[in-house]
Parts: structure tokens; C-alpha cells; sequence
């Protein structure tokens, strides 16, 4: 069965540097010469060359990571553990799967976990126990990242959901503290808890003419929603599509929306703005630090504000962001 898992492509902190070797095993029909695997917390590719169908590929990391292997240009991707690993793989007409691994309890968790999770986005009616359950299965490895992210999506607004993620980021060990998840989930955290007010009026953010402009808030609506988003994350593109089927969902609950997109280059963003037709406002980051300042590092984000602009949620969704305007 193949594997896929989306992962977010950032530079990385260093880990503390063990050894991590995976042996790789490939049925093929055609010749594929080498394979090259990274990791989520390394910035380089490591490459082996196959003899006899077998490669093996050594990595500078002693933590259980987000691992990308490469093969014909093709690639899986999935959280490995540190120590000797085996991975099977089929290539056969242009397609590459795992058909087994040996040695990987942190795979077969996360697949376990993945295949959960994927159902509970569908249907949630079944709560979010197993993703609490995870966390604590997980403690002491740095796979224990991806639930407590997962968690900390579902309960930001809630202290005491935030105190427990802050329990279990705090008793890790260092080899995950030193994982950029960590650092990234531990500054989130910290913006949630004190962030009470946004002063957009500090921010000159680039507008659809390139200009720098301030954002400003239609004081006669009850509220104003930020949408953190950039042009190459899909569940931001399925979320725009959404309100663009059904444009009155923001104003109907007397609130406005209002894009800030992080994208570096401005032409792919009007493109993409002309393409979906979109008509609210929409600004671009810029140089500016307006989604480091609030520890935004996943996406779509939304932040609901007062006209005060005081914070009265963030959330990771369109469904939940207007529920908590219909509340």
C-alpha cells in the first residue's frame, strides 16, 4: 500500500548527531541506479548507490524524524526511528511503494496514527481521544511532535489543553527539543498565551498594486478575520474554494474577511488571486514579521478579532472559525 504524507518543507535546527542507518531494499523493473533519502531536521540529501538491489544509507541523527526517500524521482515519505532499518520497496511503471519494513516501530505507529486521523477529519464524531492516547503512547520520541501539533490545532483557544501540550513538550528529551517541530509548536504556544491584542497599525503589508499599506478594520462590523495562507498550501486552496462558493458566510455573520498570504513572490500571488477571481481583501506579508510575531507556522490560520482588535480565537479551519462567530 502506498505511503504518502504531506509534510511542510522548512530549513531545519540541527539534531544531536547519532547514526541512523536505513538499508533499502527495491524490486524494479528497470534499472534505478541510486537513492537518496533527507530528513524533515536535515537540510542535505544523503545518496547510495544499489548493488544487487540493496543500498545503504547512512544519516547523522540518533532522533526518530520525518524521512523523504527518493528513487527515480519518485519519493515516500513517512517518520522513521533512529538505530539499523530495513525498507522494502516496489518500483514497477513509474510507481513506488513500500511493501514492507523491518525494525520500524515509529513507522508503524504513524501509519497506524495517519490512518486515524485522515478518518477523524471526515467524521469527528468519535472525539479526540486517539490523539491524546498517541501523545502519551509516544512520550520520549520525537514522533510524539505530530499528535501534540495535531492537538494543539484542535484546543488553542482552551488553557487547559495548552497546559497539557506544555507537559509533554517540556519533559521530552533533547534530541526532540532540538527538532524544529519543537521549537516551532513551543513558540505557537507562547504567542497563544499572550497575544490578548494584534496593533495591526505596526505592519506595512504589500498590496495587490505592491504598495506597503497598513490593514485597516471596518469598524461597523462586529468582527475581522485574518486568513494566514500561501499559494502552494492545498488545504488553503480547499478552503478558498469554499468561500468562494459561498461568498455571504463571513458578512452574513457581520464579519469581514481579510487574506494575508505569505508568499515571497508578489506575481504568483496576483496570479493566483486573478486565476480564483478572489474579491476580498488580501494582503501580502512582505518583509514584515506579522506571522513570526504571532507563532504562525502552519496553515491556513485564522484569527477572529473584535473591533478593538482584540483576539477572540485562532483556528485552523473555516468550520470551526465560524462556529466561534456564530457563538
Amino acid at each position: 500500500m502506498k505511503q504518502t504524507f504531506c509534510i511542510l518543507s522548512i530549513l531545519i535546527s540541527s539534531l544531536t548527531f547519532g547514526q541512523t542507518e536505513f538499508c533499502i531494499h527495491i524490486k524494479s523493473d528497470v534499472d534505478v541506479g541510486n537513492v537518496s533519502v533527507s530528513s524533515f531536521n536535515l537540510s542535505k540529501k544523503f545518496t547510495s548507490e544499489f548493488e544487487n538491489g540493496i543500498a545503504t544509507v547512512k544519516i547523522p541523527s540518533e532522533s526518530s524524524d520525518q524521512y523523504s526517500i527518493f528513487v527515480a524521482g519518485k519519493r515516500i515519505d513517512g517518520w522513521f526511528n533512529a538505530g539499523k532499518i530495513d525498507i522494502y520497496l516496489d518500483y514497477k511503471n513509474n510507481e513506488l511503494l513500500v511493501l514492507k519494513t523491518k525494525n520500524t516501530p515509529v513507522y508503524d505507529r504513524q501509519a497506524k496514527y495517519f490512518k486515524e486521523y485522515r478518518a477523524f477529519l471526515k467524521d469527528k464524531s468519535n472525539g479526540t481521544d486517539f490523539i491524546k492516547n498517541t501523545i502519551i503512547e509516544n512520550d520520549q520520541d520525537a514522533f510524539v511532535l505530530v499528535p501534540i501539533n495535531h492537538y494543539l490545532k484542535l484546543y488553542q483557544n482552551e488553557n487547559t489543553e495548552l497546559s497539557f501540550v506544555e507537559k509533554f513538550l517540556n519533559k521530552q528529551p533533547l534530541a526532540t527539543k532540538q527538532h524544529s517541530i519543537y521549537s516551532m509548536i513551543s513558540s505557537r504556544i507562547e504567542k497563544l498565551k499572550s497575544t490578548n491584542k494584534i496593533d495591526l497599525e505596526k505592519y506595512s503589508l504589500i498590496t495587490i498594486k505592491g504598495n506597503k499599506s497598513i490593514v485597516e478594520i471596518n469598524s461597523k462590523l462586529n468582527f475581522t478575520v485574518l486568513d494566514f495562507w500561501f499559494t502552494a498550501c492545498p488545504p488553503c486552496v480547499k478552503e478558498h474554494n469554499e468561500i468562494l462558493a459561498n461568498p455571504n458566510m463571513f458578512t452574513n455573520l457581520n464579519a469581514e474577511l481579510i487574506g494575508i498570504s505569505t508568499d515571497n513572490k508578489q506575481e504568483k500571488w496576483i496570479k493566483y488571486l486573478e486565476k480564483k477571481n478572489i474579491n476580498w481583501k488580501n494582503f501580502r506579508i512582505g518583509e514584515t514579521n506579522l506571522d513570526k510575531d504571532l507563532g504562525i507556522w502552519s496553515f491556513p490560520t485564522y484569527i477572529i478579532l473584535d473591533k478593538e482588535n482584540n483576539v477572540v480565537g485562532s483556528y485552523s479551519n473555516i468550520e470551526d472559525t465560524i462556529k466561534a462567530l456564530k457563538k
